[in-house]
């Protein structure tokens, strides 16, 4: 009987063609696999293998686990090394009677050679344990972007030093550098006598700032993280402008703290939450609807009119002065 016949062997392909839907097939031959001791299957690959200098590519760390397994990704690589992140890490989900979860690092390498990404490890909890799984992950092949032929090329020779300038040359410098100071100095006589443009009123710029942004409407139109930031961006500049000593270089904790120390006349604690939830849209991409963003730019509005209205009442007061004693 030939082996074909055999039913042993029939039965042994009909198990390959089983395990092969199941999702049990071969991987890619740049893939490595790491079975947990909670039944979570850790597979690895890396794509393309071979790249240039600074060339992308992408590293997918896939976990199949129970369903109600946790399972949490290693962070990014340092941007110091020599391995770095493009991109934020991307976790995506597939459908399935399991946890099928891979997370995608897309990644350059600045050195030649076979480099190894460094992630850490994969931690998978069930039922209030969690393992550990460390990633093995392939090496990627780092080549260069000189031609084959540069070790063949010859550098160009030397050239001759600069010959040494003559006195008649360095009298010609002399006499020039000596007519650039004067015009210089006759421009600067000058440009102090043309009358200059006088600078727009600080609470007249961010007026006309606010009306073109009610005209953009960035909130319907779908940005409400943009709608908020420049309205606070706005109202930063006019308090820059007001007390100098809140600089753009501060942190919102700094720059209340040193709006307090210049008797700032608003609400101090509605300042700070306003410039807090600003950074969070600005760094954290947090959601927010269209109302929310159309309070957040009525409050910027409002800090700005209650310090111009306290301005203009210390110059009202410094208009009238103080009253002379009546003559009797």
């Amino acid at each position: 009987m030939s082996r074909r016949d055999d039913p042993r062997f029939a039965v042994r392909i009909a198990l390959l063609v089983v395990a092969s839907i199941a999702g049990v097939g071969t991987l890619a031959p740049n893939a490595l696999v790491a079975q947990g001791a909670r039944n979570a299957r850790v597979t690895v690959s890396i794509r393309p293998e071979t790249v240039s200098v600074g060339q992308p590519f992408v590293v997918n760390v896939r976990v199949q686990a129970p369903l109600a397994a946790i399972v949490r990704f290693p962070a990014v690589p340092d941007s110091g090394d020599a391995i770095e992140a493009i991109d934020p890490r991307v976790v995506a989900d597939a459908p399935g009677p399991m946890l099928d979860r891979t997370a995608s690092y897309r990644l350059a390498a600045w050195d030649l050679g076979d480099r190894h990404p460094a992630l850490g490890a994969v931690v998978v909890a069930v039922g209030g344990s969690e393992e550990r799984v460390e990633l093995a992950i392939p090496s990627v092949h780092v080549r260069s972007l000189l031609p084959s032929d540069t070790a063949d090329r010859m550098a160009k020779p030397p050239r001759d030093p600069l010959a040494t300038p003559s006195a008649l040359w360095k009298l010609w410098v002399l006499l020039g550098t000596l007519a650039a100071v004067l015009v210089g100095w006759w421009w600067h006589r000058r440009s102090v006598h043309v009358p200059t443009t006088p600078e727009r009123e600080a609470y007249l710029v961010a007026a006309t700032a606010f009306e073109a942004l009610q005209r953009l409407a960035l909130h319907e139109a779908g940005e409400p993280a943009r709608h908020v930031i420049a309205h606070v961006d706005v109202m930063r500049e006019y308090l820059q402008r007001r007390f100098p000593a809140a600089h753009h270089g501060l942190t919102p904790s700094e720059f209340v703290t040193r709006l307090a120390k210049e008797q700032f006349p608003s609400q101090q604690d509605k300042l700070a939450a306003l410039l807090a939830r600003d950074a969070d849209l600005r760094f954290a991409a947090t959601a927010l609807d269209a109302d929310a963003s159309a309070a957040l730019a009525a409050e910027a509005r409002r800090i700005v009119r209650d310090v111009q209205d306290a301005h203009e009442a210390r110059l009202r007061a410094a208009d009238v002065g103080p009253q002379r004693p009546r003559r009797r």
